[in-house]
């Protein structure tokens, strides 16, 4: 009898103990649902997103992922409106461990930088397909079989060539790797777009706007092939600062560069005498250049 008792005890026991484990997950799951439903109300109810709801969404969940606990949405929000695109990019692709397809990542590019990859690609503008650098060619034909000449590549589209890359690293891409991607074929510097934020610098390039704010002061803007570039103040700039063309001093830092005033364009112009796409260094001094003058004359206008 007396064994009898401790055998229903022990059952007893281990009954209560199931029951407790059972209660508690219960007791998780919802305290799960309830913090989902909390912050999605949130996103939902939020104006002024500075990115996508997708966007946000998806870099929320990567940062709670590395916190590994409860994660304030209000608080989180106030980090991804700081962060840098490139930072929002590689933070929201790392959701999926970076293994993400092309149409997806032309997708996330236009949520967060808003360049639209398939109208560049459709237009045939940006890079020209003749300066293709050898990676690019070797990584496509790769991706080919080894089928693609170099001569079909270059005949064919960005989007084409640029999902042929993409297989090249059987989807094995870092954030980094998809940049570089990006500006060796569409001509598309998303990590110096990123930089330009906060700038006063705004870029009108491949028949968009690349990056352009409210209180932008300076234009840079590129022809279809990026052969060609000019630069002007912007209208803000113009009201602020009483002027109607660009300042004196941005005129002769920018002619050590090669630029002229032409007076069609009414800005200052360049156009590269190679006649292919001015390289990256040559955008970059611009850039600087341009950036410079602001810091110097304009900084109290942004």
């Amino acid at each position: 009898m007396t064994c009898f008792r401790k055998k229903m005890k022990n059952g007893s026991m281990m009954i209560m103990a199931v029951l407790a484990i059972v209660v508690v997950g219960i007791l998780a799951v919802g305290s799960m649902d309830t913090e989902a439903k909390g912050w999605k109300h949130k996103l939902s109810q939020t104006d002024d997103l500075k990115y996508s709801e997708q966007i946000v969404e998806g870099v929320f969940k990567s940062l709670r992922k590395q916190e590994k606990g409860p994660l304030d949405f209000s608080e989180a929000l106030e980090e991804i409106n700081t962060m840098s695109k490139v930072e929002v990019m590689d933070t929201y692709l790392g959701q999926n461990n970076k293994n993400v397809k092309p149409d997806e990542i032309r997708h996330v590019i236009q949520q967060i930088y808003d360049i639209d990859l398939e109208a560049i690609s459709e237009l045939g503008v940006g890079k020209q397909t003749n300066t293709y650098s050898d990676d690019v060619l070797q990584k496509v034909k790769q991706a080919s079989n080894q089928a693609a000449t170099a001569e079909e590549i270059r005949a064919m589209s960005k989007i084409e060539v640029m999902d042929l890359y993409w297989k090249a690293f059987e989807g094995k891409m870092t954030g980094e790797d998809i940049r570089m991607m990006i500006n060796a074929i569409y001509g598309v510097n998303l990590q110096g777009i990123s930089d330009l934020e906060d700038t006063g610098v705004s870029l009108y390039s491949k028949e968009q706007w690349i990056s352009q704010y409210d209180k932008d002061l300076f234009v840079v803007q590129t022809g279809a092939d990026d052969v060609d570039v000019w630069v002007y103040p912007t209208e803000y700039l113009k009201e602020q600062a009483g002027i109607e063309n660009n300042p004196r001093s941005l005129e002769m830092a920018l002619t050590k560069l090669g630029f002229d005033y032409n007076k069609e364009v009414d800005a200052l112009y360049y156009s590269n005498p190679t006649g292919e796409s001015v390289p990256d260094n040559f955008k970059g001094q611009t850039l600087g250049t341009i950036i410079g003058v602001i810091q110097e004359e304009y900084a109290h206008l942004k």
